[in-house]
């Protein structure tokens, strides 16, 4: 590993970190803050210096994150890296050598597909050099397609149903032993967590469940050889919404090992890369978080005991998830980590992947998916006497629909008795978010304290909250 970087790393310390990602709530949900530019870092494991930096979109480009992978995807003998778009930019590869030069960018789908996309890099085909393998981010189709170097495109092919937007995740590795890398597809967003494997054409061998089919929560994958037999293992995590529960199989989908890669209550996503950094012959795990967490670097033994440099922060105080990749970048003989600005909120929202805001001033609901807005709905909150509790909240239990009823005495004008309360999402106590059918009042102060809304926004707002999505309520205008 070169040391002589310490002009840059001294230069890039300096940068206001802290900025990247504020983690204080706006007083105002339409709040416009700079945008940050994502950036590209590379570290030596061992010590957590950072080498170098880049940003491989110029200072005009709105996209909200990056992708990244490496591999000699031009025969050369030499690692790239090569970095695909994420949100709000058209689908774009860009390729750089060793020295951080842009040596070619190509587009890997339409120009109207602008939600971002995944990358890997594999030796696929033997007489080729490492072909680069994309695949959509959620609201995109399980459309995996193979490029070379140059940006041709090889083959292509759908891994799941093509008329479900859920995304798909991809990694590629010899898991059957037969001297031929194998494509594995993993299920996308708010899917059954399956696992399918491909030969390297596209043509499917078989499949597995990676957790519980009930668990909607799509499946991350990569494939490496853990053990140094020559046969890749497929190694699993949830994508969202399930848990950091990382297990590892061989190509059969037989379990050889588990564990958690973080505390039981996130759900905000995992990254996966391997390699041996510290050649032991024995590759650890590397482990990047997704959204909502920190951006601490995780090097785990096969068993998830930690190995090597436990405090690698790649940008302290950010929170928008770190794509990862290991590779000898430099021709020094040792392994560097790649990392990458995966996430970037355009309203600098970082508190959860899924997070709900409350402005009792302006009698309006919103919710957040990756720190941008998803949806905005009109509502109706406690009236003078029965206020909604500011604060901070999350969801404790959901209830497809029940009798809401209380007595204050009676003839009081304050009584209620309400069946069939549908889509109720309890916060606090017994003040919960739920639809209203016996008022059309939405926009002012008329409920007890609970939040209402619209029968179809209420639906809309249950099917998509988790049991623990973050509730923030407050009064912008005091």
């Amino acid at each position: 590993m070169k040391k002589s970087l310490f002009a840059i790393i001294a230069i890039s310390l300096l940068l206001p970190i802290n900025a990247l990602a504020a983690t204080t709530t706006p007083t105002t949900t339409d709040a416009t803050l700079p945008l940050v530019r994502p950036t590209v870092r590379i570290f030596d494991p061992f010590s957590g210096l950072l080498e170098k930096e880049f940003y491989p979109f110029p200072e005009t480009s709105q996209v909200q994150g990056v992708n990244v992978a490496s591999g000699d995807v031009n025969g050369d003998g030499l690692n790239e890296i090569v970095v695909a778009s994420g949100r709000n930019e058209k689908p774009t590869i860009k390729i750089f050598n060793n020295q951080l030069e842009l040596i070619n960018q190509f587009q890997a789908y339409a120009d109207n597909f602008t939600k971002g996309f995944k990358v890997s890099v594999a030796k696929l085909y033997p007489n080729l050099a490492a072909v680069i393998l994309t695949a959509p981010n959620e609201g995109g189709g399980p459309h995996i397609r193979i490029f070379n170097g140059h940006g041709v495109l090889i083959t292509e092919f759908f891994a799941f149903d093509s008329k479900v937007y859920s995304g798909v995740n991809v990694t590629a590795g010899d898991v059957n032993k037969d001297g031929q890398m194998e494509i594995i597809a993993g299920s996308g967003y708010q899917s059954e967590p399956m696992v399918k494997i491909y030969d390297n054409y596209g043509n499917f061998i078989r499949q597995f469940l990676a957790y519980d089919k009930k668990i909607k929560s799509g499946v991350n994958v990569l494939a490496f050889d853990m053990n140094s037999d020559g046969q890749a293992e497929i190694i699993t995590v949830p994508y969202m919404d399930a848990g950091s529960e990382v297990r590892i199989f061989n190509s059969d989908g037989i379990l050889l090992n588990k564990f958690n890669a973080y505390q039981a209550d996130y759900l905000g996503g995992v990254n996966l890369t391997a390699a041996d950094v510290d050649h032991d012959k024995n590759p650890e795990i590397i482990i990047g978080p997704g959204f909502g967490l920190e951006a601490q670097i995780k090097f785990l033994a096969s068993d998830g005991k930690s190995e090597l440099n436990p405090n690698l922060m790649a940008w302290p105080g950010f929170k928008g998830g770190v794509a990862i990749t290991a590779a000898d970048f430099d021709n020094d003989g040792q392994v560097e980590l790649i990392a990458a600005m995966q996430n970037i909120s355009p309203i600098n929202k970082y508190e959860a992947y899924k997070y709900i805001e409350i402005d009792i001033s302006k009698q309006h609901i919103y919710a957040y998916f990756k720190g941008e807005k998803q949806m905005d709905f009109i509502i109706s909150t406690g009236k003078n006497g029965f206020p909604t509790p500011p604060g901070k909240f999350k969801i404790l239990t959901k209830v497809p629909k029940t009798t809401m009823a209380r007595n204050y005495g009676s003839g009081n004008p304050n009584n209620y008795y309400l069946p069939n309360v549908p889509n109720v999402m309890y916060f606090y106590r017994d003040y919960a978010i739920h639809g209203a059918y016996w008022h059309w009042k939405f926009g002012t102060r008329v409920s007890h304290g609970c939040v209402n809304l619209k029968l179809p926004d209420a639906k809309s707002l249950y099917d998509w909250a988790n049991i623990g999505t973050p509730v923030n309520i407050y009064t912008s205008i005091k």
